[in-house]
């Protein structure tokens, strides 16, 4: 009788600390976008794009291309940028939506290429700085040093810009990081990925494959947002790929696009 006992109160034990573990953990649906667009040299023509694109957007989490505000290059205004920031801070608040802009910044030493991070209080979550620009990047910038791992209303999330998903070879004698894996171990659920590669289709394979086996890797969902490209098709798609390494959402690869996907976020 008393075994009996005993097995009856070990039994119950069991079940309670299974459903502790089951109310540990908990999910949450988010709706995340990104926007395939194509980026001029100008901050002028670029800028007006990402508010529409913000004031438009249904999402949670909106993604833009890198260096989608101030175009590719190093020459851009540093007055006119931090403007041009504070309006968007504004829209954001508005729209309450978190966005991710890809853009310049130019400090009184050095530029980097970043993305900043402003939710939908409008106010300004953080900042990433490219870890592993091109060697065609270095000519304007410098890498930053510290890795875009966040957290917003209850999800870890992480952001990477372009080569540091995959540092491609051919494109600097720099090693890779793995700062996706990174991320993941710090316990990242979504990595936001700001692209602007182009339409060498050479690339393509290497840049998606990097997506999907690193998205598998770390079991996390993959944000990207290309910059869209006037001479071809990108070489990394606009959209969404699920921690099993499926893609589930793509757009067309020619054009401006958006994509809206709701996601089910398992969270500690």
């Amino acid at each position: 009788m008393f075994r009996a006992i005993g097995i009856v109160v070990a039994l119950c034990a069991y079940c309670f600390q299974s459903a502790g573990a089951v109310e540990a953990q908990n999910t949450m649906k988010i709706k995340v976008s990104g926007v395939q667009m194509f980026v001029s040299r100008n901050l002028d023509e670029n800028l007006p794009t990402i508010l529409k694109h913000i004031e438009q957007s249904d999402a949670d989490y909106l993604l833009f291309p890198e260096l989608s505000l101030t175009g590719y290059h190093g020459d851009f205004d540093r007055e006119a940028t931090e403007k041009a920031w504070v309006q968007i801070a504004e829209a954001c608040k508005k729209s309450q939506v978190t966005a991710f802009i890809g853009t310049g910044c130019k400090t009184d030493n050095e530029t980097f290429i970043q993305t900043r991070i402003y939710t939908k209080e409008g106010e300004l979550l953080g900042t990433y700085e490219k870890m592993v620009p091109t060697s065609g990047d270095r000519r304007f910038c410098a890498p930053g040093s510290e890795l875009g791992f966040f957290q917003h209303q209850g999800l870890p999330f992480g952001t990477l810009i372009c080569n540091d998903f995959w540092v491609t070879p051919g494109c600097g004698p720099y090693p890779d990081p793995r700062l996706a894996f990174q991320l993941g171990q710090k316990g990242a659920k979504v990595i936001f990925q700001a692209i602007h590669s182009g339409c060498s289709q050479v690339h393509t394979p290497y840049h998606e494959s990097n997506l999907v086996l690193r998205a598998m890797e770390s079991k996390v969902f993959v944000v990207t947002a290309n910059a869209a490209d006037p001479n071809g098709p990108v070489n990394a798609a606009t959209g969404l790929i699920s921690p099993a390494g499926e893609w589930i959402v793509q757009v067309p690869r020619e054009g401006e696009h958006v994509f809206v996907e709701e996601i089910e976020v398992t969270v500690e």
